[in-house]
């Protein structure tokens, strides 16, 4: 009779959810091979324990299959300047999937993690920039734009009517800062609040980003 254990589906990774100050050197070098292996244009980035690129988070949230990291997102709040309004957000970065475990649902597993964390996390909004490749990734897990849209097509949620460009800081691995400034890739999720309060006029972090 066959071993019925030969047949049985891999475990699916494990999530957890780890506040910044609870991480270990370890954890640190685990996430940062994984991001180094995913975004390999900024891998020079994440060497060694450094497991971050702009803004340090405050919240992690980590998938495992095993001892190897194979999703993760990154979560810290931070009031930011939107127009004439300053606006507590809870900022979103680093969100990958390590390429071997790409196209296995996992993307939407994480997203889903990164809700529950926002909604610990307590801000009225979610905000994140990211390509116009991956923006559908995002916005079918109830992300929506901020341009000039009055209705999201994915979503049908109504969005904001106005066109956004976004201000910060971007630092070289070797310190140099340099203003970038952003027009497009900006979505926000709603947490305590609808995409119809959040306020007209670009947006400044006054910083870096996660």
């Amino acid at each position: 009779m066959p071993d019925a254990a030969q047949h049985a589906s891999p475990a699916a990774p494990a999530f957890s959810t780890v506040a910044e100050g609870d991480l270990t050197l370890d954890d640190h070098e685990a996430i940062a091979a994984m991001l180094a292996r995913t975004f390999e244009a900024y891998d020079h980035w994440y060497a060694g324990a450094r497991s971050w690129a702009g803004m340090q988070p405050e919240l992690r949230v980590v998938a495992r299959d095993g001892d190897v990291v194979v999703a993760h997102a990154g979560l810290r709040r931070q009031f930011v300047t939107v127009g004439e309004t300053d606006l507590l957000v809870t900022a979103v970065g680093m969100v990958a999937v390590s390429p071997t475990a790409q196209g296995t649902g996992l993307g939407g597993a994480l997203l889903r993690h990164v809700d529950a964390a926002l909604e610990r996390l307590g801000s009225r909004f979610g905000l994140l920039e990211t390509g116009e490749a991956v923006q559908g990734f995002y916005r079918r897990a109830g992300w929506l734009p901020l341009g000039d849209a009055s209705e999201d097509a994915v979503t049908g949620h109504a969005v904001t009517g106005h066109a956004v460009t976004g201000h910060y800081t971007a630092f070289s691995a070797d310190g140099a800062g340099v203003l970038v400034s952003q027009d497009e890739g900006w979505l926000i999720r709603e947490v305590g609040a609808t995409a119809a309060e959040w306020p007209a006029g670009d947006i400044r972090w006054n910083g870096q980003m996660v």
